[in-house]
């Protein structure tokens, strides 16, 4: 899942409005942000079978330490920690805001649950989870495309403009993640590099979370 694990973003920001939607779009993206260097230095396995799935030829047979639901859970706690005692210092309410990070890191793996082959551990190895609607590009974009406005709705409704172009921009933000997607499932060809999916997928990681900076900065 790409796109459609900002849709907890957007939730969480709904939902805690203190909180920050830059922040949070790390937060949802962090495992993945671990599991491409980690993979590059061969520590976690990424491997590219052409045809493996309609979406991509991500054969991930061995990942448990970002993708593994305990490792998703610690990473979630070592944020909450990070985020709390750096990064929200201070703020009065940092403990709330602290947990809805933490909660924005543990979405990633429920929500690559939908998509995913079953490759996803509870700990290590056996038993592996996943639902693979990766095997259907259709299915794959509509979801994500769903959730994602569906959480940008609530996100929309919870807060308020604070000029003129709030609303616009916002909504101009959510079209570009989905039209990203669409390039990404229909127009790109695929990237069998690693080192060069690797960059390109953190350089978009931070771009998207710097775009998110600016849209809630006019929504309050």
């Amino acid at each position: 899942m790409f796109v459609g694990h900002y849709a907890a973003a957007f939730a969480l920001k709904g939902k805690e409005k203190t909180a920050s939607l830059a922040m949070l779009f790390i937060a949802t993206q962090f495992v993945d942000i671990l599991f491409f260097p980690l993979a590059v230095a061969g520590v976690e396995n990424l491997k590219f079978v052409e045809g493996f799935t309609a979406v991509n030829d991500f054969n991930m047979d061995h990942y448990p330490y970002t993708h593994g639901l305990l490792g998703t859970v610690v990473w979630a706690l070592i944020f909450y920690c990070l985020y709390y005692l750096f990064y929200a210092k201070k703020q009065t309410n940092r403990k709330t805001i602290a947990i809805v990070m933490a909660l924005g890191v543990l979405s990633h793996w429920f929500a690559d649950l939908i998509v995913h082959t079953p490759d996803l551990p509870l700990i290590c190895g056996e038993p592996k989870f996943g639902f693979g609607l990766w095997h259907s590009k259709e299915m794959t974009f509509g979801i994500e495309g769903l959730l994602l406005v569906l959480s940008w709705y609530y996100y929309m409704i919870k807060t308020q403009s604070n000029s003129k172009k709030g609303k616009y921009l916002s909504l101009a933000f959510v079209i570009f993640l989905i039209g990203l997607n669409f390039l990404n499932l229909y127009v790109l060809p695929p990237n069998h590099d690693l080192v060069s999916l690797t960059v390109s997928a953190l350089v978009f990681y931070f771009l998207l979370a710097v775009m998110a900076h600016y849209v809630e900065r006019v929504r309050v």
